[in-house]
């Protein structure tokens, strides 16, 4: 059967090869030409890949070449998807705070693991509220100063690895270190599980946090979920995530072998425990009494976080619950794969960076250890209070997060479509704040690329915008984890440094090579010298 075109004469079957080439063309051109049509200045898109080709060079790289050619807000395409990517920091507080209800959520890729969707940081909607309310008393200031012995504990075995591992190599690697250090510290803190990662070598809890976070952007099933999201979510169902499964499937088992110890445990033992497990247990007794926090739970004045939460509406999370919600056991398993992956890269990777910056920056080194001989003498004088009174550490891990953000990148859907002055970002639209940019952009920061901590004193912080510094997010979607990371890095920096000085080695990479999937910690870790110092003031 043949059919006749404007004189010509075509096969059927090739009639309609042609039919759904021009059409799909049409299509491919009416989803590429969205922010031309909007009027908002945009990366040129590829067929069918949009501008995805474009972050094989890395995502910091990506986001620097991409701002120098169009400024602070331009679009780009994830294949077919609009996205609109903003450095401006009023906007973002638009956005992330004034306006958190219309940017609710962040962007769920299709390849997400199931048991990660149940997590507070993919949850949507109300359900995210109340789950988010519900965890936000573990990490009150009073909670962390309950907390802060174990700390201490943790980094006894830290101080001794650190030793062992100078003497027996000549240098330390810093990621396997701290390392272990975190996920001892997260094992106890949040789960009450006395794990000893670091008496351990290729301990299977290190091991299996550090695979949670090699993401391959180019393998096949990675692309073909970002083109066709219903398979990528098939996928995961069927259990192929960013996490590989046996990853997952480890997780899994230890927190439901630690909720089955907990729930073993009865009488005053009870009573006591004010961990992340058992806040969450308590959620799923309908029996419990209403969450009502007493009277000590207040934070302290000098608390070394409420400079930044009073910019971002922390006010959000209420203190107290109206009525009990119960967690499902999947989402109490989401909670804990959350606090355990995520809460062991982005420590670990920070005091890699702390140390490599200090090894490379030695008369900020000597000022650190003048403040820490000064103010923690000895190893019972290191706590969330003392940390709290130590305002050059505080300087020096802001700056650091600064230049080297865990997390280079973040995101928010639009849930209702939002108007910012003569820009319109329409229901669907992807937003991504590029953090690793916003904060060493030359506009913000005087010399953005140098390692300056008198940029955070208390007379220089407040020349900066809030919104140009949000190494843990912005708003009420901001790091759920922040005081506990913080308190952990910043006690973990004070017990090194009254023991070691670090210097660089043959074996440290200048300049480090940073990843480039989103998350920044070096593919080939930090290596550093540990010297012990003889003018320890114990």
């Amino acid at each position: 059967m043949e059919v006749e075109i404007f004189g010509w004469a075509m096969p059927l079957s090739w009639f309609l090869l042609l039919a759904a080439v021009i059409l799909y063309f049409v299509y491919d051109t009416w989803c590429h030409t969205y922010w031309r049509r909007k009027g908002v200045v945009s990366e040129s898109a590829w067929p069918v890949i949009g501008c995805m080709r474009e972050f094989s060079k890395g995502i910091p790289q990506v986001f620097t070449n991409m701002g120098k050619r169009h400024g602070k807000v331009y679009g780009f395409y994830s294949f077919y998807d609009p996205v609109l990517v903003i450095t401006e920091p009023d906007m973002l507080r638009d956005i992330m705070v004034k306006n958190f209800g219309n940017f609710h959520s962040r962007v769920r890729f299709p390849l997400t693991n199931k048991e990660f969707i149940e997590g507070v940081g993919t949850l949507e909607g109300e359900r995210w509220k109340e789950v988010r309310n519900l965890l936000t008393p573990t990490f009150s200031g009073s909670k962390m100063k309950l907390m802060s012995s174990l700390v201490n504990d943790s980094a006894d075995n830290l101080l001794k690895n650190i030793g062992k591992e100078q003497n027996d190599k000549g240098y330390m690697e810093c990621r396997k270190l701290f390392g272990a250090f975190v996920m001892d510290t997260i094992g106890s803190c949040a789960f009450g599980l006395n794990i000893d990662s670091q008496g351990r070598p290729n301990d299977p809890f290190v091991t299996h946090a550090q695979r949670a976070f090699r993401i391959d952007q180019n393998s096949p099933i990675f692309v073909i979920s970002a083109m066709f999201p219903s398979i990528g979510r098939l996928l995961a169902e069927c259990g192929y995530g960013f996490v590989p499964r046996d990853v997952v499937q480890f997780f899994c088992d230890v927190t439901l072998k630690a909720v089955a110890l907990r729930k073993q445990t009865v009488g005053a033992v009870k009573k006591k425990l004010v961990d992340f497990l058992q806040l969450m247990l308590n959620a799923q007794s309908p029996s419990s009494e209403v969450d009502q926090l007493p009277a000590d739970e207040k934070d302290d004045e000098d608390d070394i976080h409420a400079d930044i939460e009073r910019h971002h509406n922390m006010e959000y999370h209420a203190k107290k619950y109206a009525q009990r919600i119960q967690l499902s056991d999947t989402e109490l398993i989401g909670q804990a794969m959350t606090f355990f992956t995520a809460g062991y890269e982005t420590t670990n990777t920070l005091l890699g960076f702390v140390f490599y910056l200090l090894s490379t920056h030695p008369e900020i080194q000597e000022k650190l250890i003048e403040e820490v001989d000064e103010m923690t003498p000895s190893r019972d004088s290191v706590g969330y209070t003392s940390i709290a009174t130590m305002p050059y550490l505080d300087q020096v891990v802001c700056e650091t997060l600064r230049l080297y953000p865990p997390a280079a990148v973040t995101n928010r859907m639009c849930h209702e479509t939002f108007t910012y002055k003569d820009l319109t970002i329409e229901k669907g639209v992807q937003v991504f704040i590029p953090i690793y940019n916003i904060q060493r952009d030359g506009d913000y920061w005087a010399d953005p690329d140098k390692f300056d901590p008198s940029r955070f004193s208390k007379a220089n912080r407040e020349k900066h915008h809030p919104f140009a510094w949000i190494p843990f997010g912005a708003g009420p979607r901001n790091c759920i984890g922040m005081r506990f990371a913080l308190m952990e890095a910043k006690m973990a920096i004070a017990r090194v440094l009254q023991k070691y000085r670090f210097e660089t080695c043959s074996q440290t990479e200048i300049p480090l090579k940073l990843g480039n999937n989103g998350f920044l910690a070096p593919p080939d870790g930090v290596t550093l010298r540990a010297v012990a110092r003889k003018d320890a003031v114990f």
